[in-house]
Order: C-alpha cells, then sequence, then structure tokens
C-alpha cells in the first residue's frame, strides 16, 4: 500500500466518523449511542491527529495506537450491555483516581479538600442508583486476543510504547528511526488498516442505532 492509498484510507475513517457522528446525534438519547458517541468523536480527533502527523513518527504512533485502542472498545460495547455498563462505570473509577491524587496532594499542602471530597460523596450515590459498577479499565490485550488482533496488538504497543516514553531506544537511535522510513511506512499501514476495520464497524452501529 503507498503513501497515497493509506492516507485515502484514513481521510476515509474522518469521513465516516463525521457522518456517523452526525447521525448518532440526531436520534433519541440513548445509553448505547451516548457511549457510541463519545467513542466515535475521539477517533475522529486521533484519526485528524494522524493526518496532521504525517512526518512525526511518534505522535502517528501514537494516534494509530489510540484509533486502534477505541476501535477494540467500541467493539467491544456495541453489542453486549453488561460491556456497555461496565464501560460506564469505568468513568466513575478513573475520576475517583484522579480526584483521589488532588486530595492527597492539597492535603500535603494544607489545603481545603471538602469541596472536593463532597463531589465524589455525589458521584458514589449517583452510581448506586444507577446499573453501572465501578471496576477497571479493560485490558487492551485482551481484548485484541478476543476479536483476533494479538499480533496486532503486540507490534503497535511494543513500538508505540518505545517511542512515547523517553526509552533508550527512542532517545538513542531517533535519528536513525525516522530517517528510515520503513518504521513510518509500517505505521501507517496498520493506521490504514483499522481504518478499515473502524469504517465496518461504522456502518454496523449506524445500521443498529
Amino acid at each position: 500500500m503507498n503513501h497515497s492509498n493509506t492516507k485515502e484510507c484514513i481521510d476515509l475513517l474522518e469521513s465516516n466518523l463525521t457522518a456517523a457522528i452526525t447521525h448518532l446525534s440526531n436520534l433519541p438519547y440513548s445509553t448505547q449511542n451516548s457511549a457510541m458517541l463519545g467513542l466515535f468523536r475521539e477517533a475522529h480527533r486521533e484519526t485528524h491527529r494522524l493526518l496532521a502527523s504525517f512526518n512525526d513518527l511518534t505522535f502517528s504512533s501514537l494516534a494509530v495506537r489510540n484509533i486502534f485502542e477505541i476501535y477494540l472498545i467500541s467493539k467491544h460495547i456495541s453489542s453486549d450491555q453488561k460491556t456497555l455498563y461496565s464501560w460506564y462505570g469505568q468513568s466513575h473509577k478513573d475520576s475517583k483516581e484522579v480526584r483521589d491524587g488532588f486530595i492527597k496532594l492539597m492535603e500535603k499542602k494544607g489545603l481545603d479538600t471538602r469541596e472536593l471530597k463532597d463531589i465524589q460523596l455525589f458521584e458514589d450515590q449517583a452510581l448506586k442508583q444507577s446499573p453501572f459498577e465501578s471496576k477497571g479499565s479493560f485490558q487492551v490485550r485482551n481484548l485484541a486476543e478476543k476479536y483476533g488482533y494479538l499480533d496486532d496488538y503486540l507490534f503497535i504497543y511494543k513500538l508505540s510504547s518505545k517511542l512515547i516514553h523517553p526509552s533508550s531506544m527512542k532517545i538513542m537511535i531517533y535519528d536513525v528511526l525516522i530517517e528510515n522510513s520503513n518504521y513510518q511506512s509500517v505505521v501507517f499501514q496498520v493506521g490504514a488498516y483499522f481504518s478499515n476495520r473502524f469504517s465496518t464497524l461504522l456502518e454496523s452501529v449506524v445500521a443498529n442505532a
């Protein structure tokens, strides 16, 4: 797949995401549609970032990784109410972890944390009245294995983790990595492949919304 065809696949995903977002936005509220809208909007932002970072191996690797992850999550929750409710419950756990960090830091500095604790209490009570459970995040490796993408996961996560973090590989040989276009080419081929997979998923979600 050449550079032009790769970009066409990613452009098409961006266009398909725009259409899916518009369609779901015009439908009556439902738990399912709300979750898919959030995921598709984030995928649209990541697709835009990928198109804007064709000459940056680090950012393009991160964008492809995120598109891959959003695709797996979207696929996972699109036809299973139990996993859909688990997805909503994760928001509570995520915000609690962040808020706990703020509270501990502020208490160390002698600052008033009552407002943050009141917000946490309100969220805890709201969760009890909902059908959702506050559990941990989905394990992306498990999702990849379940849907037949384990090899893709191993490649994408190994490469992106080395390029996103200040690893020895990135720091010592980054110039070599960007001089060799093979790395960038493979990253975009993976991005194009999952753009096609994502576009197919969009058709299914929109048809069943």
